[in-house]
């Protein structure tokens, strides 16, 4: 019996994955999928008899975005900037897998803070880039508005 806890992303931006089960866990046998790149992290309970895995890793893909005041949530996806990437790289590289993750264009690049260089509304590849306080702090969301 293998069961997941936890499979969310931080407020980081960090993709964190956390499950028990009764036996010893190999993290290749998980219904979920783990990114080579992971810090993996194993521990049992003795007492309960119960085996833990917890695995996390910087965000580079689909989630499900819901903030307050929309009617419903949104798929888009996140990239957590690595340290020293810039925005273009980060967005150059999150572009792709948006459009492979939903077969179309995103139209909206979603960041805390834009960097001075940019202006909020500033236009990229048909894309508006736009501040937004719901975004975890060092990432990039792109999104589609229809």
């Amino acid at each position: 019996m293998i069961e997941i806890l936890v499979n969310d992303v931080t407020l980081d931006g960090m993709r964190r994955v956390k499950v028990v089960s009764d036996a010893p866990i190999d993290a290749a046998s998980l219904p979920v999928v783990i990114a080579a790149e992971a810090s993996v992290r194993t521990w049992q309970d003795d007492l309960l008899g119960l085996h833990y895995l917890e695995a996390t890793w910087a965000c580079h893909g689909p989630v499900v975005v819901k903030c307050e005041g929309w009617v419903c949530a949104r798929l888009m996806v996140l990239w957590k900037l690595e340290p020293g990437q810039r925005v273009s790289e980060a967005f150059r590289d999150a572009y792709p897998v948006y459009l492979e993750s939903f077969r179309v264009f995103p139209d909206h690049a979603f960041m805390r803070r834009l960097p001075r260089e940019i202006d909020n509304g500033f236009e990229l590849s048909d894309v508006i880039f736009i501040e937004a306080e719901w975004v975890p702090a060092g990432c990039i969301i792109l999104g589609n508005g229809g």
